[in-house]
């Protein structure tokens, strides 16, 4: 079973994915999960017109293995040169559309969730894109734009997985954005009745909580997986039935933390390390005096000083 980490913007670069796939190769002991990767978002536009801006969401290490790269645009010309580029000049198991993400900044371009508002293009977008990279194609979408948009959305997945190896569906509509419960039976329905070489993988609500749940987790076995996202933001522990102790923890800080620097400029990192921070010591005691500290700091060896001391 596929056991995936959802792409997030600014969280799953290369310097985490590498402490995931590390903690899963160490404390994994169930021979059935697989553990999939995914690059954070890469814009077909930033690709075409700002590459800079871009490429350090295309930096990756063999160890990441197996990693789709998604990508994100509306503009069929740009993702086509996008998928084109990135089919010959990096080796990426997959290369995946979004068509799910909620986010304004997002859909103000008509990408992500606003590619749902047009289906019939979409899958033409969709069937082009898969024929023309050599690596397989993968999307990842939600259960519709609302409550009356189910029924053509699952006729949608459906058409499209004939094009697609992986399906990723957040099993809400895009109108409930991240909140309310999610739909499981619509998810378990298409997986009957899609291309049967597709793979449906679940997303959506996915605590550390419902993983001990025996019902859900009996459901999620007619799927091929299951899809990470909250409850994987800074937790690297998240796949695998193991508890750090604190010393543990401050070794993974500090590792994460130098693959960030490795990749980045040490200030920049240092300071923007800062949002993981408050995951890592969530329930440490005195972790917001520390997280205070931590907002003073803006190089490693000061950083390394905080931690040291706890």
């Amino acid at each position: 079973m596929i056991w995936a980490l959802a792409p997030m913007d600014g969280i799953t670069d290369t310097a985490y994915r590498q402490i995931v796939k590390e903690i899963f190769e160490k404390y994994n002991k169930d021979k059935t999960k697989e553990l999939l990767l995914f690059t954070e978002f890469v814009s077909s536009d930033g690709y075409v017109h700002n590459f800079d801006w871009i490429k350090n969401h295309l930096i990756y290490e063999e160890n990441e293995k197996p990693l789709i790269c998604q990508i994100f645009g509306s503009n069929l010309q740009k993702l086509l040169f996008t998928a084109k580029e990135i089919d010959k000049n990096y080796d990426f198991d997959a290369i995946e559309l979004n068509i799910g993400c909620p986010a304004p900044k997002i859909m103000r371009f008509w990408a992500g969730s606003a590619l749902m508002l047009d289906k019939n293009n979409t899958l033409e977008m969709i069937k082009i894109l898969s024929e023309v990279i050599k690596r397989p194609f993968t999307i990842k979408t939600r259960v519709g734009v609302n409550e009356q948009d189910k029924q053509k959305q699952k006729e949608f997945i459906i058409k499209a997985s004939e094009f697609c190896s992986i399906i990723s569906i957040h099993a809400r509509t895009l109108k409930q954005e991240h909140s309310w419960e999610t739909d499981i039976d619509f998810v378990l329905d298409v997986k009957n009745k899609v291309n049967p070489n597709c793979k449906i993988i679940f997303n959506g609500w996915i605590t550390e909580e419902k993983l001990q749940d025996t019902n859900f987790m009996y459901k999620m076995s007619k799927l091929d997986g299951i899809m990470i996202w909250q409850a994987g933001i800074w937790n690297p522990w998240i796949f695998v039935d193991y508890k750090p102790t604190w010393k543990e923890k401050k070794e993974t800080i500090l590792k994460h933390l130098q693959l960030n620097i490795k990749y980045k400029w040490e200030r920049t990192w240092v300071i923007e390390f800062r949002k993981f921070i408050w995951t890592y010591t969530k329930w440490l005691d005195n972790a917001s005096k520390y997280r205070v500290e931590f907002m003073k700091v803006d190089n490693f060896q000061d950083f390394k000083k905080i931690i040291d001391k706890i």
